[in-house]
């Protein structure tokens, strides 16, 4: 969510035009690299972002990078496979049928094509006209923690590992690690002519610049909505000494110099449902032709990739009347947890945690909120997990990208009247997981802990650490006791306890959720192979049956204490069974069930048997749901 209109000028300075003949004094003369505008046929500056076409129906496109000829590659991660079109945006080839990976994640082209596969913690590198011919160059979670992101050029590769903080560059036998003890989050990276790397760092807000030999020369950005600053930038891209960045949370693509000045930018956010056009939707990944011609702009929530072409003019001109246009409500996150009527949310894009009370029928009231971007205690860079306990009016918060989890103490009495109260939060204190020298619970890892998702049972608290793939047990001194599903366990997103006790974790990659004696540690078998695609939030109501969301069928799944599927809520769509990627799931005191409906800006209530009750958040994503005999199930009027 940008907390201004967008094309709100601030303090970052457009760059001023200098005449050719000075500018070509200083190439020649001083021999300093400038950029130059890309001229027409006239010879008049032209930039590249005017829309052109959209590439539909994709299935969760993460990843993309152009061939020399034009074509485009597209990592769909929810699909497991990588898809190839021509220039025109007709598909031409698809590679997931006996496929050498688990869960493609990143895809660069060079004289070979080269894949990031997190699941297996390594890198193929595959014959491009033989793609069955692959071999490994470079795996193991002491080399990767969870690759990303690549990008190959003249020999050279480069690798984006977002969970070890780092990057690595290979040129020929020679492997350089980039950014170690700087970089928080590097999301993305991409290589110049001149040798060099560049890296998006989203949990920085920066862009860095590092040499041929890996030395960090330089870089720009600063967190904000203003045009030229940034909000977790996701994918990035270099043409013509022109740096293009995926401004994932400002929802739009940003073009710079080399030093930071901001040349212009690309789209805006799409206010309304599925609006495209060159409107952009949580753009998370780039990628620049060859000839710098095409932009291609991923899009993994709306399932697909918009093509921008070059135009004339400086930059992209936009309808005055859409620039002051209000922005859409932000994004709830990952996570909801209710205790008695009292329900908590993330809400990331804005760094905090909100408190409701779901006394009223219509919607819950929001009571309290807390928490705003930052390292020290009462600030987070992107909470995540969340736990409430209403009798002791507390609420636990981690934050993966500090390695932190927080105790708040919220001073509101259940029992009060309707009402806001701001203020109302107290920090007890932070345990700080990576104080832990990678020994966790006896066990030695290579990777500091990531916390995510919560739960707490008789004093002890249970914390996913997506880094070193496994649950963390900790104890009321902030020890870890204990670790759950080391070795077993890809990317675990979820846990919940069910009436005997057992310990229940989704699992992305394996498609399914997987049951743990909380004591022993020893299996107590899983759910949902075959029928789950990608789980993510999971809970479990007092008849023992277990609740799955399952983010890329855009459903929810109920398994009976037998473990067998026997019921399917939601499909795509913003109608009253409608849902896009969702996430967290709660049960209430009053027995519903609450389904963050991540990528439609809501949250969704239902029966456990799947009747719809209620849906909160964006008025714009919410009234198709509330209204249905007014607006149709893409929101448009009936």
């Amino acid at each position: 969510m940008n907390p201004r209109p967008e094309g709100t000028i601030g303090t970052v300075k457009q760059p001023r035009p200098q005449p050719k003949r000075f500018r070509l004094w200083l190439t020649l003369f001083l021999g300093i690299p400038l950029a130059f505008p890309a001229l027409g046929q006239d010879g008049e500056a032209t930039h590249l972002g005017a829309w052109l076409h959209t590439i539909s129906d994709l299935r969760g496109p993460i990843a993309l990078d152009y061939t020399e000829g034009g074509s485009l590659w597209v990592v769909e991660a929810d699909g497991n496979r990588l898809s190839l079109f021509g220039p025109s945006g007709k598909p031409s080839r698809q590679l997931e049928n006996s496929a050498p990976w688990l869960n493609p994640r990143g895809v660069a082209v060079d004289t070979r094509l080269y894949v990031s596969d997190p699941a297996q913690r390594r890198v193929l590198g595959i014959a491009v006209e033989a793609w069955d011919e692959a071999d490994t160059v470079l795996q193991g979670p002491e080399g990767l923690c969870e690759p990303g992101a690549l990008d190959a050029k003249n020999g050279r590769l480069v690798i984006a590992d977002p969970l070890g903080g780092r990057v690595i560059l290979f040129q020929g036998s020679k492997r350089l690690e980039l950014g170690v003890g700087l970089l928080g989050e590097p999301t993305g990276v991409c290589l110049d002519d001149e040798g060099g790397t560049w890296v998006s760092d989203a949990a920085r807000a920066r862009v860095e610049h590092f040499d041929p030999d890996g030395n960090h020369i330089g870089g720009f950005g600063d967190y904000g909505a203003f045009r030229g600053l940034l909000a977790a930038p996701s994918g990035i891209a270099w043409w013509n000494h022109r740096v293009f960045v995926a401004d994932r949370d400002n929802h739009r693509i940003s073009v710079h110099t080399e030093g930071g000045d901001l040349l212009y930018t690309v789209g805006l956010h799409a206010l309304r449902p599925r609006e495209g056009k060159g409107l952009l939707h949580y753009p998370s990944a780039i990628a620049v032709s060859a000839d710098g011609t095409r932009l291609a702009v991923a899009e993994p929530l709306d399932g697909r990739v918009q093509i921008f072409s070059r135009a004339m003019g400086a930059e992209p001109t936009v309808d005055p009347l859409r620039r002051v246009t209000p922005q859409a409500s932000a994004h709830y996150g990952p996570a909801v947890r209710a205790s008695g009527q009292w329900m908590l949310l993330v809400e990331p894009e804005t760094h905090s945690v909100l408190l409701h009370d779901t006394r009223r029928d219509e919607a819950p009231i929001e009571l309290t909120s807390f928490g705003r971007r930052g390292r020290a205690l009462g600030r987070w860079i992107q909470p995540e997990g969340i736990w409430l306990d209403i009798e002791q009016r507390t609420a636990w918060v981690s934050d993966p990208t500090a390695g932190t989890l927080d105790q708040v103490l919220l001073r509101i009495d259940p029992q009060a009247p309707l009402n806001q109260h701001l203020g109302a939060a107290a920090w007890v204190r932070r345990v700080n997981l990576g104080a832990l020298k990678r020994n966790l619970g006896g066990v030695s890892v290579f990777h500091d802990p990531r916390p995510t998702a919560i739960c707490r049972r008789e004093g002890k608290t249970y914390v996913i650490d997506r880094a070193n793939r496994c649950v963390l047990v900790i104890d009321e001194t902030q020890t870890c006791v204990k670790v759950l599903g080391a070795g077993v366990l890809l990317k675990p997103m979820d846990l919940c306890f069910d009436p005997k006790g057992i310990l229940w974790i989704s699992d992305a990659w394996q498609g399914r959720i997987l049951g743990f004696d909380p004591d022993s540690g020893e299996s107590r078998g899983s759910r949902g192979a075959g029928a789950l695609q990608s789980p993510d939030g999971i809970c479990c109501d007092q008849e023992w049956r277990i609740f799955v969301s399952d983010r890329a069928a855009n459903r929810v799944l109920r398994f009976n204490s037998l473990g067998a599927m026997d019921l399917s809520i939601g499909k795509e769509g913003l109608g009253p069974e409608g849902l896009l990627g969702p996430r967290g799931l709660s049960i209430g005191k009053d027995g519903n069930i609450s389904v963050v409906d991540h990528g439609n800006h809501r949250c969704m209530v239902f029966t456990t048997e799947g009747e719809f009750v209620r849906a909160f958040g964006s008025k714009l994503h919410v009234r198709p749901a509330m209204q249905p005999k007014i607006y149709d199930e893409w929101g448009n009027k009936r």
